[in-house]
């Protein structure tokens, strides 16, 4: 027989080494709980992926055969316009903010000459509760819904439940 070198091994170190080869297997066979919530999200997200590139497929169908540059130059529009409606929604808020604080500015010495003399106090206005607006909606912008895409089937108006990230 040929002479082989053995390296002595403690009796403890081996019976670590075989604790962690069973535990390795045990998890590998039944997966921990942050394993099943990793794999959840992976299916999440592959679902989110192939929806994405289903409405990717549908876009493009639909654009077969135009001219992109003028879709685009139509989208840019739409857009400018979206942009220059929410400008003109920030200013009306800023200007009616300005005048609120001017009209319970030039109420508060009025009312009472004592809140005048302590500015840490807070201002209480007396306009009453803001009038219900259920009947009421947004008037529809011209010309820009009649080109919106429905949306992708499978939604059914319900917001399907996202878990992680998105």
């Amino acid at each position: 027989m040929a002479e082989e070198e053995y390296e002595i091994l403690p009796h403890k170190l081996l019976s670590d080494l075989k604790f962690d080869v069973e535990a390795l297997k045990k998890k590998l066979t039944d997966p921990d709980t942050k394993t099943n919530e990793l794999i959840l999200e992976i299916e999440s997200m592959k679902d989110s992926v192939h929806e994405l590139n289903t409405v990717f497929e549908k876009a493009l169908e639909m654009t077969k055969g135009q001219d992109l540059s003028k879709l685009i130059f139509d989208m840019n529009q739409k857009l400018e316009a979206v942009v220059n409606q929410n400008e003109t929604i920030a200013r009306g808020m800023i200007a009616i903010s300005d005048k609120l604080e001017d009209f319970m500015q030039r109420q508060s010495p009025r009312s009472s000459p004592s809140m005048a003399s302590s500015p840490g106090m807070a201002v209480k206005h007396t306009m009453g509760p803001p009038q219900s607006t259920l009947g009421r909606t947004a008037p529809k912008p011209q010309g820009m819904m009649e080109e919106v895409p429905p949306p992708p089937p499978g939604l059914n108006g319900e917001k399907k439940k996202r878990v992680g990230l998105f």
